[in-house]
């Protein structure tokens, strides 16, 4: 073999072996948004605070203007809205049974806002959903039917009115989220709409709307369907 022949079997050599070692380097896992700087993730809340940085799953939005989120207790997944702020003070959970979770919003632009609260709860309370509604019913004096609707994670009952307050009216949604999976489940929540100015004539909240905003964060809920479950709800 001549000189020319031999720097070229060299040169190959090189490349192969290169090439190879690049292919065989491990792949880099994916960073959560927790392990990520602040500076790389959405500039809201939900990726902003610490408190709710730790729960949130991607920095991808599942549907627009939302985000997915996880359970502290890791029962279930929920819909975190880019407009929100996480209410940690307000939050916070009871073992691997019970967990509340607070979300608010105001804008004086839309001169709109609202403070929601979901509970969760497994067995106890959450084996006779009538318990709860029938106290939903006597907190807020809500004398209707409940209203139903299904998804392929729940049967949720809800209900909706307009109180009046003394220089104001409040839009309040309130109900019950009871798990399709064997395992006793269920979410209660608490929604209270309002105008930021009580006064102005801008002041313009449709409750048939808000009911349908809500309704589609509660859609959202994927339970986990077993008590203590480390691994996420899918949509399957």
């Amino acid at each position: 073999m001549n000189k020319s022949k031999l720097l070229l079997v060299v040169v190959l050599a090189v490349l192969v072996g290169g090439c190879g070692q690049m292919d065989s380097s491990p792949e880099e896992t994916e960073k959560t948004p927790a392990e990520m700087d602040p500076a790389d993730l959405p500039q809201i809340d939900a990726f902003q605070s610490e408190h709710s940085r730790e729960l949130m799953l991607s920095t991808e939005p599942v549907a627009e203007g939302f985000y997915l989120m996880r359970s502290k207790i890791d029962a279930f997944t929920i819909w975190f809205p880019e407009e929100a702020v996480f209410m940690y003070n307000a939050s916070g959970v009871d073992g691997d049974h019970y967990e509340k979770m607070r979300f608010a919003y105001e804008s004086e632009e839309e001169n709109r806002g609202y403070l929601v609260d979901f509970q969760y709860n497994y067995s106890g309370y959450a084996e006779r959903p009538d318990w709860i509604l029938d106290n939903l019913r006597k907190r807020w004096d809500y004398e209707e039917d409940w209203k139903e609707v299904e998804d392929g994670y729940g049967l949720t009952y809800f209900g909706s009115k307009v109180e009046e307050m003394d220089d104001y009216q409040r839009y309040v949604v309130i109900g019950y989220k009871v798990s399709s999976q064997k395992e006793p489940q269920g979410m209660e929540f608490l929604y209270i709409a309002s105008c930021v100015d009580k006064e102005s004539e801008s002041c313009q909240i449709d409750l048939a709307e808000e009911e349908e905003y809500l309704l589609q964060w509660v859609k959202s809920i994927r339970f986990s369907g077993t008590r203590g479950d480390k691994g996420e709800a899918d949509d399957e």
